[in-house]
């Protein structure tokens, strides 16, 4: 039986772990905004706790309105209701008339892809929203699309009921084909700071943006604006030669990130990082020999073989290897503690998945970290004796799948800050929360309360300020779900279009 040689690469664990400053400052100046959007569309989930127009939520204290015509679309306030009257008025009335049925999501955003094309073709484009690509110079993936049997039935039950939705305003099939296609090539989700998804948006500046698992910048929300910041130095946001973005979740392994990009975009990513050998570590099993700690190279597909440990010589058998890849193929993609089926029992059904993997995958294995990370979000605590290590396992996890400047890498050192912090173990917290306190600098800029909390956090904690422990931890928490202020961005720029729509043959609003 042949056996395979484990090809470990040696990882130099004292690794200066900080975001340089001078890196960092080389990033700011060099982003790209959006905010004029082709089509949006708040989540029907989140209809009541986000604005129709522009996707924020209310300010605090206040309460969103309801439109008195659809009583249905919420607005953050009555300017907002008049701006967005030109988009919602054909919408408004086939709400009221589909009452008590309320449309998929979907429905309600294709709808309105139709109507702004319609209007485009009347009024031209007036609004700038074709002013970085047009329509229909989008890719569509038509072949792709129609040999994928399950796509397919998709499309035909969303065009009965689009064709129920619209009623005489339906467009004919094979046009809504080509919309259909476009906008499921080319849309994105639309998220909270703390990576809620609350809507859906077609950006046609957005969607010039390639893919890499490995990507250069990200996309920071404000309500449905988006702002394209750098992630690492020398890249330029308008430049869509070096600006990447992701398109899915980054933080896992080569096969799930290749199954969900084929299944959604239909191609086969050689980026960067899915070309990287190295990535397979994000995958590694246990050695045979329980003494042995070195990661034993191997990924979901690769050809089950016995593979000797390179530290220790040990061979790792066939079966043993076999087991623990459909063992990972076997683990759910997410889930969803907000499922009323799954709430009571998910902690349980967690921790089994958890003791399994953890006999058979290696530590730094991304289905180990994802699942802690699940039953700590789940359960507030994991019953391991040194929590501060743990954490601390799944930030070297989150380093591997993450750019350095990554909001995700920012969260979890604030994780292994409040574990040092609850230990007493405050200089040793300082240098993570100065980390963090560098890539919210990055990813939210300096005016955020995410920023400006991790300040306080690390300001406090490298002067030995007198705060209680409870003070600190608490700053590890971020309460506010505030947007980055796009539009003061803007403004400052001078880049704030004045409003083109008529406000006064909006519906009235009626608070909620």
């Amino acid at each position: 039986m042949a056996v395979k040689k484990n090809k470990n690469v040696a990882k130099n664990e004292n690794e200066d772990p900080l975001v340089q400053k001078d890196d960092i400052s080389s990033i700011h100046a060099r982003i790209k905004i959006f905010e004029t959007p082709f089509a949006t569309q708040v989540l029907n989930p989140k209809a009541n706790e986000f604005c129709a127009n522009c996707l924020r939520g209310p300010a605090p204290g206040e309460k969103l309105l309801r439109c008195g015509g659809c009583n249905f679309s919420m607005y953050c306030s009555k300017d907002c209701q008049a701006i967005a009257w030109l988009v919602h008025k054909p919408e408004c009335k086939r709400l009221k008339a589909s009452f008590p049925n309320l449309p998929l999501t979907e429905v309600l955003f294709l709808s309105k892809v139709i109507d702004r094309i319609q209007f485009l073709e009347k009024n031209g484009d007036k609004l700038g929203v074709e002013a970085e690509r047009t329509f229909s110079s989008l890719v569509d993936h038509k072949k792709d699309i129609r040999e994928d049997e399950e796509k397919m039935k998709h499309f035909e039950k969303i065009f009965v009921k689009m064709g129920n939705f619209r009623k005489d305003d339906m467009i004919e099939k094979g046009h809504f084909f080509d919309v259909f296609c476009k906008a499921s090539i080319n849309s994105h989700s639309i998220h909270t700071n703390a990576g809620n998804e609350v809507g859906m948006a077609l950006d046609l500046g957005v969607s010039k943006y390639n893919h890499s698992c490995r990507p250069t910048c990200s996309m920071v929300f404000d309500g449905y604006r988006v702002c394209l910041r750098p992630l690492v130095p020398g890249v330029d946001a308008e430049n869509t030669e070096q600006a990447f973005i992701s398109y899915i979740d980054v933080g896992r392994s080569k096969f799930v990130r290749r199954r969900d990009l084929k299944s959604r975009w239909y191609f086969d990513c050689e980026c960067t990082r899915c070309m990287d050998p190295e990535d397979d570590s994000l995958t590694a099993i246990k050695c045979a020999n329980p003494a042995c700690d070195a990661p034993i190279l191997t990924s979901e597909t690769e050809e089950p073989m016995n593979i000797a440990c390179d530290k220790c010589k040990t061979v790792v058998e066939e079966s043993t290897v076999k087991a623990a890849q459909e063992y990972m193929k076997s683990l759910p993609a997410s889930f969803d503690p907000q499922c009323p089926a799954d709430i009571e029992s998910l902690p349980n059904k967690l921790q089994d998945l958890l003791t399994k993997a953890e006999q058979v995958l290696h530590p730094s294995n991304v289905y180990v970290a994802r699942l802690r990370t699940a039953l700590f979000h789940v359960t507030g605590n994991l019953t391991i004796d040194n929590l501060s290590t743990m954490h601390t396992q799944i930030y070297n996890n989150y380093k591997m799948c993450f750019p350095k400047a990554d909001r995700h890498v920012g969260f979890q050192l604030l994780h292994i800050v409040k574990a040092l912090v609850e230990k007493d173990e405050r200089d040793e917290a300082m240098p993570y929360a100065f980390d963090a306190m560098n890539i919210f600098e990055v990813c939210f800029g300096l005016d955020h309360p995410y920023y400006l909390q991790t300040l306080a956090l690390w300001t406090y904690l490298e002067k030995k300020l007198p705060k209680t422990k409870e003070e600190l931890v608490q700053l590890t928490n971020f309460s506010d779900n505030r947007p980055i202020d796009i539009v003061t961005l803007l403004k400052r720029a001078n880049m704030l279009p004045s409003s083109p729509y008529a406000a006064s043959t909006a519906q009235p609003v009626s608070t909620a």
